[in-house]
């Protein structure tokens, strides 16, 4: 079996390392594929030195040849020696000399092949001798130069192509820290648009019906990189790209004009959007060629396609732009990294916290098999005792322990179970040779009595287990889904600390730091540290103002307000998104007739994360018992929202542990709950055992109702959860039993409060008060049982 589960796990193994394989198979294909489609590309890019020339140079290739084969992949070497020699041969006739550069490629690359010596640096000076010498020969030979002609035409050649090597090697050097977390530097963005530039020039000549592709694609390049990185990245992305076609084409300075001019006007107007940017830049190229009667239909399709494969590019291409080109970008993308990478190591922490849970669960939980087999073994237990209680000291234990030790054995099990099923008698056989009948059944009775009892204390025991372990396993579940919220509670905003930042330095508002983020709710939150000041409401007077005119957001500051370090004299303040309601809340109570306290608790409240609860629980009875049930129920459901707890983990918790308080008594407890976003007014209602609720909006009143049983009568609560969308304006009510059950004939029902509630408006206090004058008028000034009310009005925050 063992070999059989080793031989399986060597086959999944063996398949993984298969799957792995054709995954690495494919990514080094592709990477051979872009390094030759590079090669060809580049082996095509021809500069014209004066407008007078037809023929022109091609060092770019050779360049590009030797930045690759420093990197001493030999595999990588060759195929971009193919590639360069088949763009060579692409542009042979456009060339001065270009059968030189293929002869130079070949010597270039069976030197790396065979004699490759180990430095970089003579990698690099043995192929520029290579270069030189090649040029040198074919000069000499071939054209026939003149010796001093030929030596300075070879110097210029091999030069042109020692600060091309240098920017390309930069700029593949630059390409590998892409998705490290590297900050590049304006000088490696440069380098890296450089090499982008020359391979679009590569393109050359190439048209699609008579409209040219290398246009189409570098305006499209100039327009993508303007959007993402503004007008400074545009301009020098235009320019390089006009250089790079300007030189191809024999028309520099309109090539210049044209990309680096569009750059400029699609980066400054970036902020407007893709559609906005588009057309800017549709309209200063219009007004360019109008100025230089350059209106042509040509020039306007190929601006046109451009514009349309700009507007095409996905948005998570631009944002993984962004994220390189864009330092602001790049520090908030790393700021997220990290936090994520401390989240994941605290979440991992928690987890195993939580399988220790499970496990703990699991252990206190009864084992049924097991009790099976203590069962068994109890009957034995029983008779080992029994006799020894009545036979130790006999006279004839020999005789039947023994001699007849199967008889006397089954006779005592006899005896246990007519006793425990109420008669009390001895078995035949056992009456004829037993000498000790009454001490027999004086032990038995004690035994079996014994027995009971210790077997009621062990069900206590299991039972007290069994909630134990619901309680942990509930726990445990609580966590899980804490986790899972905290995975995603922050995300950090850097265009609002940016602007955030702005704001404060242009007041000359000093702060030590500044962190913005979004919560999981979608809400804005600026953390601020700034110097303690004196000056009365500075916070709230000149900050927040300052940075609501800035972001056009409502913000106020959280509950905690300024925390102030004495030591540093440092004050800390979170700065939140206003919420768009707020709510006020009263309270009105009578106790049953005859006591003193009243046996319900109610709780209401603005929370941390921006809600409005309102909690009523009604214990069991009336009094001071009663009242420490409801207030126990109140204030656990209380701080487990406010925990950051769901609705049905905080119900199922506050049951399992009113289940283990007041298991012994049964006594229980109900709840209502009513839960208000105070920025959208989505509000949730939770009922366990509870008289409904009603919201009145105008004459208009709407009674909220469910049937769960009180806390403690059931092991796991089916929670369900009510939902509505308040307004302001609208009131919430709710009430005890009591209020309702004002007379035999009306108990439970609502009718008396609706038709009351449609026929008076009033603030909360006064509407609490007189919904409980009416319920003691209605009962006659006879209490049955605590009333409580508490009426709760939304409003439009200012």
């Amino acid at each position: 079996m063992q070999y059989g589960l080793g031989m399986n796990k060597y086959e999944e193994i063996n398949e993984m390392t298969k799957i792995k394989r054709k995954v690495w198979l494919r990514a080094s294909v592709a990477k051979l594929g872009i390094i030759l489609v590079i090669g060809i590309l580049l082996g095509r890019v021809n500069l014209l030195l004066n407008q007078s020339d037809s023929r022109g140079i091609a060092p770019i290739g050779i360049a590009y040849l030797i930045a690759i084969i420093t990197r001493e992949n030999k595999k990588k070497s060759l195929v971009a020696a193919i590639g360069i020699a088949i763009g060579y041969l692409t542009i042979n006739d456009l060339l001065t000399d270009g059968y030189i550069y293929l002869v130079s490629v070949i010597l270039i690359t069976m030197y790396y092949i065979f004699i490759s010596p180990i430095k970089r640096r003579q990698k690099e000076l043995a192929s520029f001798v290579i270069i030189f010498g090649s040029f040198f020969f074919y000069g000499l030979f071939i054209n026939k130069y003149e010796l001093g002609v030929n030596i300075t035409l070879c110097l210029i050649q091999t030069l042109i192509v020692v600060p091309i090597y240098y920017v390309i090697k930069y700029a593949l050097n630059s390409l590998e820290e892409v998705n490290t977390n590297y900050f590049f530097s304006s000088e490696e963005l440069v380098s890296i648009g450089i090499f982008m530039c020359l391979i679009i020039a590569g393109i050359g000549n190439i048209n699609f019906m008579d409209y040219s592709v290398r246009n189409i694609c570098a305006l499209t390049l100039v327009l993508a990189i303007a959007y993402v990185g503004g007008a400074a990245y545009g301009a020098m992305i235009g320019v390089a790209m006009g250089i790079m076609i300007g030189v191809a084409s024999n028309d520099m300075m309109y090539s210049v004009a044209f990309f680096g001019v569009g750059g400029l006007i699609v980066g400054v107007f970036k902020d407007t959007g893709k559609i906005f940017s588009i057309l800017s830049g549709v309209i200063i190229y219009t007004a360019l060629a109008l100025y230089s009667n350059a209106v042509t239909l040509k020039l306007g399709i190929e601006v046109l396609s451009s514009s349309i494969l700009f507007l095409c590019i996905p948005k998570p291409v631009y944002k993984s732009i962004e994220v390189e080109i864009n330092p602001y970008k790049k520090k908030a993308s790393l700021g997220e990294i990290q936090l994520d990478a401390i989240k994941e190591e605290f979440t991992f922490k928690l987890k195993e916290l939580t399988n220790v849970l499970l496990v703990v669960s699991k252990c206190l939980r009864n084992d049924s098999e097991n009790e099976k087999l203590l069962i068994k073994s109890k009957g034995s237990a029983l008779v080992e005792n029994l006799a020894d209680r009545s036979c130790l000291n006999c006279e004839n234990k020999s005789l039947c322990w023994e001699k007849g030790f199967h008889q006397t054995f089954n006779s005592f099990q006899q005896l246990i179970q007519n006793y425990e099923k109420g008669n009390l008698a001895i078995p035949v056989d056992l009456q004829k040779k037993c000498v000790k009948n009454f001490t027999l059944l004086r032990n038995t009775e004690a035994i079996v009595s014994n027995y009971n009892i210790n077997e009621a204390i062990k069900e206590r025991l299991a039972e007290g287990k069994n909630i134990v372990s619901a309680h942990i396993s509930n726990i445990s579940c609580t966590l899980d889904n804490l986790l899972s919220d905290f995975k995603r509670e922050v995300s950090i905003d850097s265009d609002l600390e940016r602007i955030v930042k702005r704001v404060l330095n242009k007041n000359m508002i000093h702060y030590n730091d500044v962190f913005c983020y979004v919560d999981k709710n979608g809400r804005v939150k600026i953390r601020l540290s700034i110097n303690n000041y004196e000056k009365s409401n500075y916070c709230e007077k000149d900050i927040l103002s300052l940075l609501g005119s800035a972001i056009r957001i409502k913000l106020y500051v959280g509950d905690n307000g300024c925390n102030i370090n004495t030591k540093t004299n440092e004050c800390t303040i979170v700065i939140e998104e206003k919420p768009k309601y707020s709510m006020v809340s009263y309270g009105a109570i009578e106790p049953k007739e005859g006591e003193t306290q009243i046996g319900d608790s109610y709780s209401f409240g603005k929370t941390t994360n921006g809600n409005y609860m309102t909690i009523l629980s009604d214990g069991m009875g009336s009094g001071p018992e009663a009242r420490e049930e409801s207030k126990s129920t109140v204030d656990l459901v209380e701080k487990l929202m406010e925990a950051g707890f769901n609705e049905d983990i905080t119900v199922n918790t506050v049951n399992s542990i009113v289940g283990m308080r007041f298991a012994e008594g049964e006594k229980y407890s109900t709840l209502d709950l009513n839960k208000v976003n105070l920025y959208d007014g989505e509000t949730v209602f939770v009922k366990i055992g509870a008289a409904p609720s009603f919201i009145k909006r105008g004459r208009e009143v709407k009674t909220i109702n469910s049937k769960n049983l009180p806390f403690g009568l059931v092991d796991e609560v089916d929670v369900e959860i009510i939902k509505e969308t308040l307004r302001p304006g609208d009131i919430l009510v709710n009430v005890s039993d009591g209020v309702l059950d004002i007379d035999k004939l009306n108990s439970g029902r609502s009718n008396w409060i609706e038709e009351f509630l449609k026929n008076i408006n009033a603030d909360p206090r006064e509407l609490s008060e007189k919904i409980l004058k009416q319920a003691m008028k209605l009962s006659k000034g006879i209490i049955k049982d605590d009333m409580t009310v508490v009426v709760s009005k939304v409003y439009l925050d200012s």
